[in-house]
């Protein structure tokens, strides 16, 4: 009887022991906040992943410096573990790279995707199963936002890290009321083309400025799709010119599609004005296209070293680490991680309901502006107060920005072709 007393004592020490342990066990700090990205590394987008994954690596290295992210459940700063997966561009390919972040890595939160739109709309499906907060970096197509937006309850953790379509839509519509409004340039066939790549955000972008510019009597003529990393654009731009456009807007992501159009653009002798998205803010583009771009005007020149101080700050700490000009993705990469980071820190937790609800109160200034987020659809607010889009144009090969008239560094140069 005494020895079977004794051994319940004993299991029941024992349990009382683990009971009381168990809190202090769970609650030990992780030795590191992991961050899985998903990014275009090979492939026809390279260029703007590589440039995405520096920015990235950059912000967290400035934040270890620092001992890394202060989590107060903890009373602790820990440092920041950032893995970054290859996407390939493919939808399938960055959902399978989700899916091992989350299983594998055993990431806290998830950016996918830094920088397509068809992945980052099929990764966001993987919301609801993994319950973590998942924010894209770059992606541009509002069907993103509308999803959120019709069904808030399956994407409570997805947020939208950059503005829709519309936003560099908007950028194009107004830049030519602007000068129009100036008296800088008028369309005289009001007939507008298009030439973008064959992807979410190529398509996203025309959609959104065919719809603006038919609200004043625009005839859009043509929607020229081609695959990424596409050169010759000779058979486009001949039935351009045949359809009698002078208003043209082209939307690509990788540098030789942008150079080839721009020398072919003035070979084939198209009499039109010009407003391209994206690619002059690469800044091999200039050196490449040469003459050919001048002239031209484009969105979004977010990131402006030589009349910003901030701007030449960050491309010298962007020179200085990895040896290369900046451009906006390096920004866009640096600005997404520390807008998570910022807001894990707020949190104080890794706690998902925690992260997002933070994440749902960011308000920073960042390289490229100040970040917030609309409620309703989980998307970055736009606008001159928040994360602007202007249009530049490049002269005499430097880019100076001309609309809006509060940001403008330069006044519209009407290019010699229109005169």
């Amino acid at each position: 009887m005494r020895k079977g007393c004794r051994l319940a004592e004993i299991l029941v020490f024992a349990a009382l022991v683990f009971f009381v342990a168990a809190p202090a066990l769970a609650a030990a700090p992780p030795k590191a906040i992991k961050i899985g990205i998903t990014a275009p590394l090979t492939g026809p987008a390279a260029e703007a992943g590589v440039a995405l994954k520096q920015g990235f690596i950059l912000a967290m290295e400035e934040w270890n410096a620092k001992g890394g992210v202060m989590l107060k459940n903890f009373n602790q700063k820990i440092p920041v573990e950032v893995i970054i997966e290859d996407c390939q561009s493919k939808p399938e390919v960055g959902v399978g790279m989700a899916e091992k972040l989350f299983t594998r890595d055993k990431v806290d939160v998830l950016l996918g995707d830094s920088f397509h739109s068809s992945v980052t709309m099929a990764i966001m499906e993987l919301a609801p199963k993994y319950g973590k907060p998942i924010m894209s970096v770059e992606p541009v197509s509002e069907e993103i936002a509308k999803k959120i937006a019709s069904n808030p309850k399956r994407y409570w953790n997805f947020w939208k890290g950059d503005w829709g379509s519309t936003a560099y839509a908007g950028s194009v519509f107004s830049t030519y009321r602007f000068l129009e409004k100036q008296g800088a340039y008028q369309s005289k066939a009001k007939k507008i083309a298009f030439i973008v790549e064959d992807t979410d955000y190529g398509r996203s972008n025309a959609e959104k400025t065919k719809e603006l510019f038919s609200g004043i009597g625009f005839q859009s003529v043509t929607m020229e799709t081609v695959p990424l990393g596409h050169t010759d654009f000779y058979p486009q731009l001949g039935k351009i010119k045949s359809l009698g456009a002078d208003v043209l807007m082209s939307v690509f992501t990788p540098l030789s599609s942008g150079v080839a159009l721009a020398k072919q653009f003035h070979e084939v002798g198209l009499k039109a004005y010009h407003h391209a998205i994206y690619y002059p803010l690469r800044p091999e583009f200039v050196p490449q296209a040469g003459k050919s771009g001048d002239y031209l005007l484009w969105s979004p020149l977010l990131v402006d070293p030589v009349n910003v101080p901030m701007h030449k700050e960050f491309g010298e700490r962007i020179q200085k680490r990895w040896n290369v000009v900046m451009n906006n993705d390096h920004a866009s990469g640096y600005d997404g991680l520390n807008n998570m980071l910022d807001s894990i820190e707020r949190a104080g937790s890794l706690d998902p309901k925690k992260v997002v609800e933070a994440l749902s109160k960011l308000d920073r200034k960042g390289i490229m502006g100040r970040w917030a987020f609309e409620q309703s659809n989980h998307q970055i607010k736009q606008g001159e107060e928040f994360v602007p889009v202007p249009a530049a144009q490049i002269v005499d090969g430097k880019s100076k920005i001309v609309w809006p008239q509060s940001l403008a560094g330069a006044k519209f140069q009407l290019p010699p072709w229109l005169k």
